[in-house]
C-alpha cells in the first residue's frame, strides 16, 4: 500500500482529496526505526504528530502497555492542541516507518489554505470525540468490575 493510501485511511484526513492529502504529506518526513526505539518519552516536549506507515509501537507507562499501534494509526495528535507535552512513552517494537507531520506546517495551513486547516481540525475534534467516548466506556467497564468485586470481597 502507497503511502498516500494509508495517509487516506487515516481519520485525520477524512474528506480530503488526494491532492490536498499530497500538500500536507510534501512538508512532511518519514523516520525508520529499529525494536525498542523510542519515538518519544513520557514528559519530553514536541511538535510533531506521527501516522505509522508499516511495523508497529506501543505506547507505555512505566511497565504498563496503554496501547498497541499498528500501520495507519495516528498519534501525538494532541499537539495541534497545543499540547506539547508528551503523556507517555511510545517506542517502537520492530521495524517501523512513521510519517512526521509538524505542528507549524499543519497551522501553517490556516493561512495558505483554509478548507484543508478547517476539515483536519473539524477531523480531529471527531478523532478525540470517539477516543473518549472509548475511553468513558471503558472506564464504566471498569467500575462495573469493581462494584462486582466489592461485593464478593464484602
Amino acid at each position: 500500500m502507497s503511502v498516500l493510501g494509508i495517509v487516506k485511511g487515516c481519520p485525520l484526513f477524512h474528506d480530503l482529496y488526494d491532492s490536498e492529502i499530497m500538500t500536507i504529506c510534501e512538508k512532511c518526513s518519514v523516520k525508520t526505526l529499529g525494536p525498542d526505539d523510542y519515538i518519544f518519552r513520557k514528559g519530553d516536549s514536541g511538535n510533531e504528530i506521527y501516522l505509522i506507515l508499516s511495523g508497529s509501537a506501543m505506547v507505555c507507562k512505566g511497565d504498563i502497555e496503554i496501547a498497541k499501534l499498528r500501520k495507519g494509526d495516528l498519534f501525538g495528535e494532541m499537539v495541534l492542541l497545543k499540547e506539547n507535552v508528551r503523556h507517555a512513552d511510545v517506542k517502537s517494537d520492530n521495524y517501523t516507518d512513521i510519517l512526521v507531520m509538524n505542528y507549524n506546517d499543519i497551522f501553517g495551513l490556516y493561512q495558505t489554505n483554509p478548507k484543508i486547516f478547517s476539515l483536519l481540525i473539524l477531523n480531529l475534534s471527531r478523532l478525540l470525540a470517539t477516543r473518549l467516548k472509548g475511553a468513558g466506556a471503558y472506564i464504566e467497564e471498569l467500575k462495573i468490575k469493581e462494584a462486582s468485586w466489592d461485593k464478593k470481597v464484602a
